[in-house]
Parts: C-alpha cells; structure tokens; sequence
C-alpha cells in the first residue's frame, strides 16, 4: 500500500504480549513485511526492524498504514504500544489500531494517548464523523509513563467491536461492518509541535475464541440483525442493513433520559409539552435507504395537531435532517431542517390521509425510501407521497422522531418493528 499522510485530528484523535488475541488459529504475526502486498515502502515515517515498527508523524499529522495482503472479517488484532518520550502535548498525540478498513478514506481506528485517554473514531469517505463510536474516555487501565507499554486489543464479531487495554475491556459497542472482508492496521500522531515517535511490536491476529464469541453474541442477541428478519407487514422484504428490536437501551442512540426509553420491544419517547424530541443511532450510516418503523400513540392527547410522530433521514446532525411524520388525526407530513430552521416550504404539506388508522392506541407503519435525490413515502403498506429532495453528499443516518402537544402531561409515543433495508 502507499503511506498516507493527513492531518491529525483535533482533539480526536510494560504490559506483556501474552496478555492479548489467545485465539488458536494465527491469521498474522512476526516480522512486518514491507512492499505490495505487505505493509508499504518504508520512510522517514514508518521504519521497519524485524516485528517492530517505529513510526514518526510529522507534526500535526498521522501516519497509517495497513497489510495489503491479508482481509479478514471476526477477529482478535493486538499490538504493543510504546509511549512515547517527552511528549509537548499529551492530549494531541496517539497511536492505535485500525480496522474495518477498506480503503484510506473508510475505516475506524482506536488510539490511546499518554494523557490516559482513549477513543474509536470513524473516517467516512474521507471525513471523521462527528459523533464518536467512543468519545475520548479516561481509563484507568493505560500505563502513562514515558517508555511504558500497553497492549491494545480490539476484537471484531459480527458487529460487535470489545476494545481491551492491557487486558482490561474498556469499551463495547455495535458497529457498522463492512459488506466483506477488510484490511487491519496502525496508525499514530504527532501534536502540532512537535514530533513524536510510537514504538510498536508483537501485532498479532487471530480467530475470535469460542469464549470471546459467545461473549460478543450474547451481548448483540435480537439487538442488531443484518441479512434478514422477520417480514413486517406495510416494510420491504429486501436486504437488512440495520434493525433494532429495541428489547434494551443501546448508547448508540444516545443517553438514557426521561424523553427517551428503550427496551420491551419499544422506543418510547415523551417530549417536554409543547416541543419535539429525536434520536437516530449514531453507529450507521447509509446511502440509499428503505426505512420502516411502527408509531403508536400510548394515550388520547390534548391537540391532535401538535402530536404527532415518524422517521427522520438524510440526517447530517441535529440541525440538518428531514422527517416524516404522522399525527393522530390522520394527516401526514415532511418537513425539512436546515441549520437549525425549520424550512416554511414543506416537501410534503400537511395531508390527511384515509390509510391512516386515527386516535390514540393504534398502530400506523410509516416507510421512507430514497434513491438518490427521489423520496416516496408510504403509510401502512400504500403509497402517499413522492418528491424529489437534496440528500447530502455523504452518507447519513436515519433516526426517530416524536412531538408533543402543550399539555401538564404531554404525549409519548412508541415506536417498534425499526429497520433499514437496502431498497429494490
């Protein structure tokens, strides 16, 4: 592969090796072979010495690099990290793993820095996406002190990713796979000012063993499925990118509150009277999308015009998405975001619909699909509106969105059956 040089993000981004990847079948380890396929050229940034590897970024960028020759999917990938010598700025230098690579514009990467942080990132067609897999997170685990080493393990299975520290787990969440095989790799930085140097040694990958398995599966049962799921009436029978059976809160949509609860086989959310509340789940991202979902509201509410609930998509964050939404009087809508402003020209306007089932305790299912810039809207199994919108130029993430009347009460509604297809 070629080196890559970009720069480092802002703010982002002695143990033994027995500690770490114990599976029984070897996919690599030993000396690092260097040229195509391998590791790449060395340079004044990447040198080679047997199965060490020093890297030394230029100020204010990161160096990558990964094994061209082997692509995996479950994994167990570790690696000894050296903490570098005299940093300037132990907030602004790293070093980690990459994985879930597939080229130097898409992979995730989990780095551990000499203030006692570390994080998981994700790079999307070339950009790192805003919100963090795992933010920077101070950890106990990590040895700080110049020349200390620690072993950093991350395991991959299914979309399960556990990040270990020197034995000690110190994350787990669900993550976005690629659709094949992909490539495993390193990465560090230098801060701004100065150049730093990470000694790296005893990579090593692995199978995933039985127990690690078990373990990873337990914690994604009936949370996450891909492929295929039951058929849900009035959502599309394709390929599953994404469901959610939402029996437990996952942080991946963002923080327990009291707007917003998840488990039971249902999303409730109870806005503040008066106002709207959302979520989308931060873990993936899609292109083109067949989104399907179930809304439900729990009882009779005060004004059946300012309640009203749906999926947001196209959605970049919190100021910039589309929804589409139903009320229970029967009328639908989509309405558009942009900086925060709700835009006066709706996509769709308000329509009532004669599909819909109305009042309180009944059950609609609203679908979305978008190809390209083309969006149709289907309510209970029928089409009800189609146009032709501005999607963004990356990929984006779909979410749930709720509203409540002004009430001493307010609305909550529940949504249930969540999944994102590819569309046909």
């Amino acid at each position: 592969m070629r080196p890559i040089l970009v720069a480092a993000l802002a703010f982002l981004i002695a143990a033994p090796p027995a500690l770490a990847c114990t599976g029984q079948s070897v996919h690599l380890e030993g000396d690092f072979v260097i040229g195509d396929p391998g590791w790449g050229p060395q340079d004044e940034r990447f040198n080679v010495q047997g199965a060490k590897a020093v890297f030394t970024p230029e100020p204010g960028t990161q160096t990558a690099r990964w094994n061209t020759g082997l692509t995996l999917t479950d994994l167990d990938v570790c690696v000894t990290l050296t903490m570098p010598n005299d940093p300037t700025d132990t907030s602004r230098t790293y070093a980690g793993l990459l994985f879930w690579l597939t080229d130097k514009d898409n992979f995730y990467e989990a780095v551990i820095a000499p203030n006692g942080l570390f994080t998981v990132a994700r790079k999307i067609n070339g950009r790192i996406a805003a919100a963090a897999p795992v933010p920077w997170t101070r950890t106990s685990a990590l040895k700080l002190e110049p020349g200390s080493q620690n072993v950093l393990r991350v395991t991959l299975e299914g979309q399960m990713v556990a990040v270990r520290i020197n034995d000690q787990e110190v994350a787990r969440f669900r993550g976005q796979a690629p659709a094949k095989a992909s490539y495993v790799g390193l990465v560090a930085a230098s801060a701004p000012d100065s150049t730093d140097v990470w000694h790296v040694a005893d990579f090593k990958i692995t199978n995933v063993t039985t127990s690690d398995a078990a373990d990873a599966k337990a914690k994604a049962e009936e949370q996450i499925s891909t492929g295929t799921v039951e058929p849900k009436k009035g959502c599309s029978s394709g390929e599953v990118l994404f469901a959610d059976a939402f029996d437990e809160h996952d942080p991946t949509w963002g923080p327990k509150d009291a707007r917003v609860a998840i488990g039971n086989g249902v999303a409730e959310l109870s806005p503040v009277p008066g106002t709207s509340t959302f979520r989308w789940n931060k873990a993936f991202v899609f292109d083109d999308i067949d989104a399907c979902a179930s809304v439900r509201l729990a009882r009779p509410t005060m004004d059946s015009t300012t309640s009203y609930a749906g999926l947001m998509f196209w959605v970049q964050d919190d100021r910039n998405f589309y929804e589409a939404v139903l009320a229970p009087n029967g009328y639908f809508t989509v309405a558009r975001v942009v900086d925060g402003k709700a835009q006066e020209k709706r996509p769709v306007e308000w329509t009532k619909l004669n599909v819909a089932e109305t009042g309180a305790k009944e059950t609609n299912t609203l679908r979305v699909v978008t190809k390209g810039s083309k969006v149709s809207l289907l309510v209970n199994g029928t089409e009800v509106a189609s146009f032709t919108g501005e999607p963004p130029e990356d990929p984006s993430y779909v979410g749930l969105l709720a509203a409540s009347a002004q009430s001493k009460k307010g609305d909550t509604w529940s949504v249930s059956d969540f999944r994102v297809m590819a569309p046909q």
